[in-house]
């Protein structure tokens, strides 16, 4: 069991080149957004290249309000899946980690099945505080676990350079609400093309819309459509019961 914990450790470790300084909640005012049993429901619409017409996904993130063990920088939470196309609910579950602080806020994408292919665009990532033009770098470095002949295969580690810059604030209008929002544009190259990512980040609710353009020219956008949290039960409410 050492060895695929060691290689989960080096993926986390991997996706940052520097992590960002811990923040103290008190001193900064940061209110997180990934608290415990956190629900964030995202409607998914999948296009093929040159498609215009969608398949529909719904993926659910799940906050777990604690760190990630194998790597405690990151907060843990749980990327579930289901096709909204069928009656038929998806099983497909991953524990991730994200950094959820003043300085910056980011996050791991899905990357079970099709949602492989997300390894190779720029993750979810804003600098804070965040003001129109900033720019950053960061880059990642995939395995080809994530290679796949429906999109594109290599051998060993693939090195991706992402460059993100904010385009300025709005107000989106969302399932939500209108929401006041920071644009961010995100590119990403490496030898084998380029992906890119849109995004739009509340601070109350973190990513509200993601919009991919993936290697394989095929677009994903992902829509948060509800947020909700679920009732943390005290054992010691129990304790001694007649129950």
């Amino acid at each position: 069991m050492r060895i695929p914990l060691l290689f989960c450790l080096l993926l986390s470790v991997a996706c940052h080149t520097t992590d960002p300084p811990i923040t103290d909640t008190q001193t900064t005012g940061w209110q997180p957004i990934l608290t415990e049993n956190r629900r964030f429901v995202y409607a998914a619409r999948w296009y093929a290249p040159g498609a215009t017409t969608a398949t529909l996904d719904t993926v659910v993130l799940t906050a777990l309000g604690k760190p990630l063990p194998e790597y405690t920088p990151q907060m843990a939470y749980d990327w579930t899946f289901r096709h909204l196309d069928t009656t038929t609910t998806s099983t497909q579950k991953e524990r991730v980690g994200a950094f959820d602080r003043s300085d910056k806020f980011w996050l791991h994408p899905p990357r079970r099945a099709q949602y492989r292919i997300l390894e190779l665009n720029p993750f979810p990532d804003i600098e804070l505080p965040a003001k129109p033009d900033k720019t950053w770098l960061w880059t990642v470095f995939p395995p080809d676990i994530y290679a796949d002949s429906a999109w594109v295969v290599w051998k060993g580690v693939l090195t991706v350079n992402h460059r993100y810059q904010v385009i300025d604030s709005t107000q989106l209008s969302t399932p939500l609400g209108r929401l006041p929002c920071y644009h961010v544009q995100a590119i990403g190259t490496c030898k084998l093309g380029t992906t890119a990512l849109e995004s739009y980040f509340n601070p109350t609710y973190g990513f509200v819309r993601l919009n991919y353009r993936n290697i394989d020219s095929s677009r994903l956008e992902l829509q948060m459509v509800s947020v909700t949290s679920r009732p943390v039960l005290d054992k010691a409410m129990f304790l001694g019961s007649s129950l």
